[in-house]
């Protein structure tokens, strides 16, 4: 047996006794019921009531005050609103919601006012329709944290009843802003 035929026996006998089942018992001598084709599941086309996604990107760690905000916008949502400037529920539809929010801690809170440069409301792009939504210009802060410090301020709007959504939002990349929350 040359040294090709000694690797594919080798090589067999592997995946062989990898397919063996816990038994022990090959599927050779069994007899298989038939298998349907596995279904896949479908795509939701919402997000839950009440549901913020973020499609932050690249992988890593976010700073430590990104990472900290999440923390306390699960622990204590109240102090955090308090802290960002926002005193009270906001009233309207979703993304006007989310713009009144926004803004108050952006202009309310020095460190949010350097973080970001504004928010306001644009019309993104998506799929050849032109969907309404909130755009978020950066100052001193990447877009991948600022999306997610975005998102845990929200979150905490959310929990403090301050922000009330009838349907799910998405935190993005855009192209009519740095950052555009839009509702899916």
């Amino acid at each position: 047996m040359n040294r090709k035929q000694l690797k594919s026996s080798v090589k067999k006998l592997l995946f062989d006794f990898l397919r063996e089942g816990p038994d022990g018992a090959s599927g050779k001598d069994e007899e298989k019921p038939e298998e349907k084709p596995e279904e896949k599941p479908k795509k939701k086309s919402k997000a839950s009531p009440g549901e913020i996604l973020t499609k932050p990107g690249k992988g890593g760690r976010y700073k430590k005050f990104v990472a900290d905000a999440g923390a306390r916008a699960q622990k204590e949502p109240k102090a955090l609103m308090k802290d960002l400037g926002v005193v009270s529920a906001s009233a309207g539809d979703d993304m006007s919601q989310v713009l009144s929010i926004l803004n108050s801690a952006i202009h309310k809170n020095a460190t949010m006012g350097q973080a970001y440069a504004g928010a306001k409301s644009v019309f993104e792009n998506t799929g050849g329709k032109s969907v309404k939504g909130v755009g978020i210009a950066l100052a001193a802060l990447d877009a991948r944290n600022g999306m997610k410090f975005i998102s845990h301020t929200l979150e905490a709007a959310k929990r403090a009843g301050y922000l009330n959504l009838r349907g799910g939002i998405q935190i993005s990349p855009g192209k009519s802003a740095e950052i555009v929350i839009l509702a899916i």
